[in-house]
């Protein structure tokens, strides 16, 4: 059974090693938890995990933004990821009902996700999951 939770501090470490897998390389743990640590009392960022018998085998985090092109709050998916040894089990789409219900509370009209090209299973899932691919996001690295 998978069962769902607000993230705490005590999950850093293993939210990190989550998030590597979904970068596929090390992060800076310093700066991760950092990061972290003020991202988990930031009322307009909500971190969820998911558990299967004890080990954690998803995260979740889901910013709100008030945006002027809306005139609303919308809520975005900043990172979904499953631990690759729970993959199809259902952990991923749990996650994503779980963004879903937090947008609804939130009164959010839409629920937004950016996913890197590379990552084509993670476009179809969000396809599988009613989410179209309607915009493009440009990034320019300034380091």
């Amino acid at each position: 059974m998978i069962e769902i939770k607000a993230a705490r501090w005590e999950d850093c470490g293993q939210v990190a090693a989550l998030i590597e897998q979904l970068e596929e390389m090390p992060i800076d743990k310093a700066r991760f938890e950092a990061v972290y640590r003020a991202n988990l009392s930031n009322p307009q960022i909500d971190y969820r995990t998911a558990w299967i018998n004890g080990v954690l085998a998803g995260f979740l985090s889901v910013h709100i933004q008030n945006l002027l092109h809306h005139t609303s709050a919308i809520a975005e998916i900043e990172e979904l990821v499953v631990d690759v040894r729970y993959r199809g089990q259902g952990v991923g789409k749990c996650l994503f009902d779980q963004a879903k219900k937090i947008a609804a509370q939130a009164r959010c009209p839409q629920l937004e996700c950016a996913c890197n090209q590379r990552r084509t299973a993670s476009h179809e899932f969000y396809k599988r999951q009613g989410m179209a691919c309607r915009h493009y996001k440009f990034t320019l690295p300034l380091k």
